[in-house]
């Protein structure tokens, strides 16, 4: 019971002083969806993009060089003494190696380049946030995914709001 009274003159308190300091201005925002969505984040995906279609192609064609090796050495393995099959199998290995290698390297090329392209959208984005939060009258503003946000309704949701904001802050950047 006397836990039950504490809350309770807790809960009074909180919302009186909610109630005091007037009604909070709140809004949420989805950071993905505005790099997407926006005409800069779209520039900067299609470059990704671009640059992704090199790498995997030349990955294809590393994977069917060994896909031939491989086919070669299984087709030709019973003719070859047993030093010659110790030999291309020690070749194949090697490939594979060097393939494993090229992929991680490719991996590691596409995230520097995703967060090269990616940064000066994000600055932009820190920025407009901040003014569009002052000029606006925001108290607070969240972004949609992160930990701890579970839901948020509709009407805050602010982020198509920001796209429009972003596309006419780049488009007056970009001339």
């Amino acid at each position: 019971m006397k836990r039950l009274a504490v809350l309770m003159i807790f809960g009074i308190f909180i919302f009186s002083a909610v109630s005091w300091a007037g009604e909070l201005k709140i809004g949420v925002v989805d950071i993905q969806t505005v790099v997407r969505s926006s005409q800069a984040g779209q520039e900067a995906l299609k470059k990704l993009q671009a640059k992704f279609e090199i790498l995997r192609a030349k990955l294809q064609k590393k994977e069917e060089e060994i896909r031939n090796f491989k086919a070669e050495l299984e087709k030709k393995a019973p003719l070859l003494s047993p030093e010659a099959r110790k030999e291309k199998e020690r070749e194949y290995q090697k490939m594979l190696r060097e393939y494993q290698a090229a992929r991680e390297d490719a991996q590691f090329e596409m995230k520097q380049e995703e967060e090269k392209a990616l940064k000066p959208i994000m600055q932009d984005l820190d920025k407009i946030i901040k003014d569009m939060a002052q000029k606006e009258g925001y108290d607070l503003i969240l972004e949609k995914r992160m930990p701890g946000l579970y839901w948020a309704a509709k009407e805050i949701d602010i982020t198509q709001h920001l796209i429009e904001l972003y596309d006419k802050y780049w488009t007056s950047q970009k001339k």
